[in-house]
C-alpha cells in the first residue's frame, strides 16, 4: 500500500461509484478502473463488489479501507512530527462554516490559532450546509462547521454545542414596548408582528417555521435573508422581529442597540457539528482550531439572558 493506493480506493468506497470517485480525483474513470484492479492483483483479492448500486466493499476490502485510513493518519502525524522537529509548522487549512455563524465565530479565534501556527493559511468560505458537505466530500474542505442534523453517513461528526434560539425586536415593536427586553415570553405575544425569517438554504429554517406553526402564526414575512448581520439591521431599523441562534447578541454590532431580545418559552436548540470526511484525519494543526472554536463557542454561550 502507498498513499496513491489509498486515496484511490477510499475515494471509491467513499462516493460509491467509479464515475464519481474519478470526478472527485480529478482523472478519467478508465484509469481509476485500471488502478484499482492494479491494485486489487497486488492484494491477490477483489475490494470492491461492481455488481452493486452503489459499489460495496467485499470482506477483504472493508479490511484494505480500514488499513488505508489509519495508514493515511499514520502518515499525516509523521509528516506534522518531522515538521515541528525544526520548530516551524506551514500549511493550509481549508475551513468551511455556516452561514450566519461566520462572523461570530472566526474573528474570535483565529488570533489565537495565528500566535500558535503563525505559517499556516486558513483558507475560509461560508455557504449552505449541503455545499459544505459536498465540499468535504469531494476533497474540497478539509473540515467543516455544519448547522442542524449529522445525517451523512460518508462524514464524522463532532457535537460542538447546543445553541437556544432567541428571539429579537425592533424597539419600537408593539412587542418590545409592551415587554421589558431580557423576559422570557411565549411565541404569542408576536402576534400581529411582521418577521424576518432565513431562507430555505439555511438548516434551522423548517424548525423555525415548525415552531410558529405550533404557536399557531402565520406572520406575514417581509424579508428572508441568509446574513445574519443584515438582518439584525434590517430587524432594528424597520420594527420587525426575528428568530436567530443566541451567540448571534454577541455579535458586537450598532444594531444590537436597538434591539430587544427575548428567551422563549417553547425552547429550541440548534446544533453545531465538526464534520470531517471519515477517511480523511485531521492534522494537528486542523484538531486545534477545532478546539479553540470549540472552547470559545462554548464559552460565548455559556451566558444567558
Amino acid at each position: 500500500m502507498n498513499t496513491r493506493h489509498a486515496q484511490l480506493v477510499l475515494a471509491v468506497a467513499r462516493e460509491g461509484s467509479f464515475t464519481a470517485a474519478a470526478k472527485s480525483l480529478f482523472i478519467a474513470q478508465p484509469t481509476l478502473s485500471q488502478q484499482i484492479r492494479q491494485i486489487e492483483q497486488q492484494l491477490g483479492a477483489p475490494i470492491f463488489e461492481r455488481g452493486t448500486t452503489p459499489v460495496s466493499l467485499t470482506p477483504a476490502g472493508q479490511i484494505y479501507v480500514q488499513a488505508a485510513r489509519r495508514f493515511l493518519q499514520i502518515e499525516t502525524q509523521m509528516n506534522e512530527s518531522i515538521a515541528a522537529l525544526s520548530g516551524h509548522t506551514a500549511g493550509l487549512l481549508r475551513l468551511g462554516l455556516p452561514q450566519q455563524r461566520a462572523d461570530e465565530l472566526l474573528p474570535q479565534v483565529l488570533a489565537e490559532f495565528q500566535s500558535v501556527y503563525p505559517e499556516v493559511c486558513v483558507q475560509a468560505v461560508s455557504l449552505p450546509n449541503d455545499e459544505l458537505e459536498r465540499k468535504l466530500l469531494g476533497s474540497e474542505l478539509d473540515m467543516a462547521l455544519v448547522s442542524g442534523e449529522a445525517e451523512n453517513e460518508k462524514l464524522e461528526y463532532q457535537l460542538i454545542a447546543s445553541d437556544e434560539v432567541v428571539l429579537l425586536a425592533g424597539r419600537k415593536t408593539r412587542l418590545a414596548q409592551r415587554i421589558p427586553s431580557g423576559s422570557t415570553i411565549s411565541l404569542n405575544a408576536c402576534e400581529g408582528e411582521k418577521f424576518i425569517l432565513p431562507t430555505e438554504s439555511l438548516p434551522f429554517t423548517r424548525s423555525y417555521d415548525e415552531l410558529l406553526a405550533r404557536a399557531g402564526l402565520s406572520p406575514f414575512v417581509v424579508l428572508r435573508t441568509d446574513d445574519s448581520q443584515c438582518a439584525k439591521r434590517v430587524c432594528a431599523a424597520c420594527s420587525l422581529v426575528m428568530l436567530c441562534p443566541f451567540i448571534t447578541l454577541l455579535s458586537d454590532t450598532p444594531a444590537m442597540q436597538q434591539l430587544s431580545h427575548y428567551r422563549l418559552s417553547d425552547s429550541l436548540y440548534t446544533s453545531l457539528y465538526m464534520a470531517r470526511p471519515k477517511d480523511m484525519p485531521l492534522t494537528p494543526y486542523a484538531q486545534t482550531l477545532y478546539t479553540m472554536m470549540s472552547n470559545r463557542f462554548r464559552a460565548m454561550t455559556a451566558y444567558r439572558l
